[in-house]
């Protein structure tokens, strides 16, 4: 298969596709890894960037065997540089299955006039956009959307953003960092649809971005409370997953589990990767290499 092909059989699967749908309509297994952050220079402090590429042709090597229905990347491909995306996307076409990405703020540390190509270079329907499989919704949010790295350089978006990051900063907020994110009204608004969506619908949702939501330690994007809120708001959620802090994370608040995957970066020679699979009572993760296992039981709530 090659890259291009790879590129239109993503994109192909979008929001109302059904994909890989296993016999058990109350049972899905998928993988996740993110993080690969790949860029063609040496180590940096514990980031060994050359070494991602050897590693993720491990896992996807592992990710194969297993046959989950897709599998999620869930930011930051590359670390710099827009030609690292044709070293690191064909190496997920071993898979032979859609891979859904994220963006995350290492994808935009690409020059100024590359920054619109990153999505669709993605295999991305749109900046943020949903799918289905098996019964289950998944909700992939652009948390990049807000921040001043996504636009180029003295554009309105770009001056705006780094107004409110001032604004933000001048509060004394731990997540007014450069590197975090947030989303706007009209993205809210399109969660909120989604939703409500799969409330009326009977579905299970797990919504995905590459910023944190919780714990609440500087990683997560500026108007967190705010997507919490709405996924509060529908019964539908059972998760929300994220990358961006390398070191992985996790907190349960009022029966959802925010859990945020470990960076494939790291620690030379081992890998970073998970198969999740969503069962009628719980969600559990197989973790491998640096990734944990773990389960957190699936609780009834109430809108």
């Amino acid at each position: 298969m090659n890259r291009r092909r790879f590129i239109a059989l993503s994109a192909a699967a979008t929001a109302t596709t059904a994909v890989g749908a296993p016999e058990d309509p109350q049972e899905i297994t998928f993988a996740v890894l993110t993080d690969v952050q790949y860029a063609d220079i040496p180590p940096e402090g514990e980031r060994h960037y050359r070494e991602s590429i050897p590693k993720l042709k491990a896992a996807v090597a592992e990710i194969a065997k297993a046959k989950p229905a897709f599998t999620l990347h869930l930011g930051d491909c590359i670390d710099r540089n827009f030609a690292s995306y044709a070293t690191v996307l064909p190496l997920f076409e071993p898979l032979g299955q859609p891979v859904r990405h994220l963006l995350g703020n290492h994808d935009y540390t690409v020059a100024d006039a590359e920054k619109a190509k990153v999505p669709a270079t993605l295999g991305m329907p749109n900046d943020h956009y949903a799918f289905h499989s098996n019964g289950l919704r998944m909700v992939m949010l652009d948390t990049t959307e807000l921040a001043p790295y996504k636009h180029p350089a003295g554009s309105p978006e770009e001056k705006a953003a780094t107004e409110a990051l001032k604004r933000l900063a001048a509060t004394g907020a731990a997540n007014a960092q450069p590197w975090c994110g947030g989303i706007s009204k009209t993205q809210l608004d399109w969660l909120e649809r989604e939703l409500a969506a799969a409330d009326a619908a009977g579905e299970r949702a797990i919504v995905c971005g590459h910023h944190p939501l919780l714990p609440a330690d500087g990683h997560e994007i500026w108007n967190a409370a705010e997507v919490i809120a709405a996924l509060e708001r529908h019964p539908c959620v059972i998760a929300w997953f994220n990358g961006h802090n390398h070191a992985g994370a996790e907190a349960v608040r009022k029966g959802i589990p925010y859990l945020t995957f470990k960076s494939i970066l790291h620690e030379p020679g081992k890998t970073a990767y998970a198969l999740v699979t969503v069962k009628p009572d719980k969600l559990e993760i197989a973790g491998t290499g640096r990734e944990k296992s773990r389960s957190f039981p699936l609780v009834q709530r109430k809108p």
